[in-house]
């Protein structure tokens, strides 16, 4: 996003709809160009930080169940697979 587009009211409306990280970085740009001296934003800055800490463990945390979830899956299919070639292999020698 261009930065002339950092303002502390888009900061705010990313931080309202719970886009954390967005609001984090513009209100980090925003703290640069004051040069920390605008305690509203620092404010802003540590109230937003954990949030969106916490939201990016939560996006990880839910990625890693999907994995898992689709690793598992995988394992499932390769073990059914194995077991039927295993029984075309066993049938044909059987003949």
């Amino acid at each position: 996003m261009d930065h002339a587009y950092h303002t502390r009211e888009l900061a705010k409306a990313y931080e309202t709809q719970g886009y954390y990280r967005q609001a984090l970085d513009i209100y980090t740009v925003l703290n640069r160009h004051t040069q920390g001296k605008d305690t509203d934003i620092l404010t802003a800055c540590k109230r937003v930080e954990p949030l969106a800490a916490e939201a990016e463990y939560e996006t990880r945390k839910a990625r890693l169940a999907v994995l898992l979830e689709d690793w598992l899956t995988l394992w499932r299919m390769k073990y059914h697979l194995t077991t039927l070639d295993n029984l075309i292999s066993w049938k044909r020698s059987r003949q």
